[in-house]
Formats: C-alpha cells, sequence, structure tokens
C-alpha cells in the first residue's frame, strides 16, 4: 500500500468511484443538444456514440475528458504516496464508477477511455501496448475486437514481468469491460432467443439487437 493507510486508501478509492462516475459524455450531449444520449444509437454514454450520433467536435471533447477520469484518479494515489497495486485499486474503482454510476441508477458507460486512462497511470510501456491493438482494430475495422484482446493482453504481459504486480487489476479491468459488454444480455435473450450467439457479438463486436450505431434506439417502447 506504500506509505497510505487504510483509511486513506478507501478515502482514495471513494474519490476514484465519485471522479470515474461523473457521466461527462450524457451531461455535454444534455448541456449542448437537450437529449439524452442513452436513446439514441447503442444507448452508451461514451465517446463513440457521441461521435456518430452527435458529432465528431463534441466527441474531441468528451473523448480526453474520460480519459483524464481515469488517469487523474491514479495520479492522485500517487502523490499520496499509495505503492503501485494501491494505484491500480484505485483505478480499478474508478472504472466501477463509470461502469455503475448512481447517478444514472447504475448503468453508464463501457469504460474504454476511462480504462485507458488508468492504465496510462500505472504504466506508460502498457498504454503503448493497448494503442498498438487499438490501432490494429481500427485497421482491420474491428475496434471493439482490437478492444478486447488489448485489455485481455495487458495481465498476461504483466505476468510475465519479474515483479507481476498488476496481473490481478489488469484481469479485474478486463472482468469489469466484459461485463458492461454483457449488460442486458439476459433481457436480449428473452427478446430474441440464441444466447451464445448474442453473448458472442456482445464480447467479441459489442454489438447489441435493436440498437443500431446510429439514430433512435429501436428497443425503446413507442411514445
Amino acid at each position: 500500500m506504500g506509505s497510505t493507510s487504510t483509511a486513506e486508501l478507501a478515502g482514495l478509492c471513494l474519490l476514484g468511484y465519485l471522479v470515474g462516475s461523473i457521466p461527462v459524455g450524457w451531461l455535454a450531449v444534455k448541456w449542448r443538444d437537450r437529449r439524452d444520449l442513452r436513446v439514441l444509437g447503442t444507448g452508451n454514454v461514451g465517446t463513440a456514440n457521441i461521435y456518430r450520433n452527435i458529432g465528431g467536435n463534441l466527441a474531441v471533447f468528451v473523448g480526453p475528458l474520460q480519459f483524464a477520469q481515469g488517469l487523474v484518479t491514479v495520479v492522485i494515489a500517487h502523490l499520496a504516496g499509495a505503492g503501485l497495486a494501491a494505484q491500480a485499486l484505485v483505478g480499478v474503482c474508478t472504472l466501477l464508477g463509470n461502469g455503475w454510476p448512481v447517478w444514472l441508477k447504475f448503468n453508464g458507460g463501457r469504460g474504454i477511455a476511462v480504462s485507458t486512462g488508468v492504465v496510462a497511470g500505472l504504466d506508460l510501456r502498457l498504454l503503448g501496448l493497448l494503442l498498438v491493438f487499438y490501432l490494429a482494430g481500427l485497421l482491420v475495422r474491428r475496434i471493439a475486437v482490437g478492444v478486447l484482446l488489448g485489455f485481455a493482453a495487458l495481465p498476461l504481459v504483466d505476468a510475465a514481468a519479474v515483479e507481476a504486480t498488476l496481473v490481478v487489476p489488469l484481469s479485474v479491468l478486463l472482468v469489469m469491460i466484459l461485463l458492461r459488454r454483457l449488460e442486458g444480455i439476459a433481457a436480449d435473450a428473452r427478446l430474441y432467443g440464441d444466447l451464445p450467439a448474442l453473448a458472442a457479438r456482445r464480447v467479441l463486436l459489442d454489438e447489441r439487437p435493436g440498437r443500431p450505431l446510429v439514430g433512435p434506439r429501436a428497443d425503446l417502447p413507442s411514445r
């Protein structure tokens, strides 16, 4: 834990959750366009959904802010004297806030930008590896697959290190990202059937039936 006490670490974790839980994408769209981002496209409150349904000018503003949410909490923990494992725990709590924010009834974003910021704060070499996977996914037009493979590679690469301090927290980040991709899978299975196929597309491609990339969500009741 470094030089931080248990109480201090708990406070840092709470700070991480609160910072991560700020729905900057949802707030930005609500403030500028008076619309609820959750009824558009994928329903996600992250940068990609903003880019496709609102515009790139707002997405380039929101993306760095979400990245900073993950980065700043890890940096604060470092400045407070927390060890690397404790910093990673604070980063996990930040992603917890982003994916399950109390302000949005515990249904938040996918957490990719926030998680990337957390990784950047922990180890710039791991960030570089992650960006390679992002680029590869972008080049083959399967960015969701590139993101997934990137986060899956991180704990494996860290496990090969001498200390392997980040294996567990990096694995937890991966699991949390998967949980966000699988959000609502039981309800989708009841509506559309074929749970294995649905789960595969959700995990690998982050695609959900009734939620086109662009336009109003088709899975909401008509008014």
